[in-house]
């Protein structure tokens, strides 16, 4: 994630680039170009909430993790048993990650705006990370959270059924974050005119 404190220049350049090459998840877009917009704030770096297949050798060894599949979106169950054809060692965890964005704003007090904001669209673990020069980098983070455990040494450990519960909350939890996105992007809409 580098260097999270980047000047708004060079992190609205870095975002434009990245936009362009596809590498920003399309559904988050609307929200990071909303808050862009205002002089008094800036994205460094975001996703808008992901399932995630992966192995692991080890407990705690993300080194050597492996992605083995990963959505930005709800997930359709072949897709996963698709991906589960590369599962060959270590643990394997189905996991649905929170949205997340790092948002700079220019001073304390904005920076708690941006929090009230962000807790009353629900991202209630939405927090201050850094303070540096008098700006203020918040992040907007999420509840939503689910690590799975799903097999081991190679094997599955669990089985159609249970997986194709697990899959099913997955998709559900993923819906919940992308609704306090959007729930996020209109309170910001109804309130930057007052920030700027």
């Amino acid at each position: 994630m580098g260097d999270m404190m980047i000047n708004r220049r060079e992190a609205l350049e870095k975002y434009e680039e990245a936009k362009k090459k596809g590498e920003v998840d399309e559904d988050i877009v609307s929200l990071l170009d909303t808050i862009n917009s205002s002089k008094n704030y800036y994205t460094t770096s975001s996703c808008s909430g992901r399932i995630v297949l992966f192995q692991i050798p080890e407990i705690g060894d993300k080194v050597n993790a492996n992605f083995i599949g990963k959505w930005h979106r709800e997930v359709e169950y072949e897709e996963i048993k698709k991906a589960l054809k590369d599962y060959t060692k270590g643990y394997l965890f189905l996991l649905v990650q929170s949205a997340i964005i790092h948002v700079v704003a220019d001073s304390l007090e904005r920076g708690k705006e941006m929090i009230a904001l962000a807790l009353e669209s629900g991202f209630k673990y939405t927090s201050i990370k850094n303070i540096k020069n008098g700006k203020v980098l918040v992040e907007i983070l999420s509840t939503e959270n689910i690590h799975i455990p799903l097999g081991k040494n190679g094997e599955l450990m669990v089985d159609e059924k249970a997986l194709e519960f697990f899959v099913e909350m997955a998709n559900k939890t993923l819906q919940r974050i992308k609704r306090k996105l959007k729930n996020l992007e209109k309170n910001l809409r109804r309130t930057l005119p007052f920030f700027s």
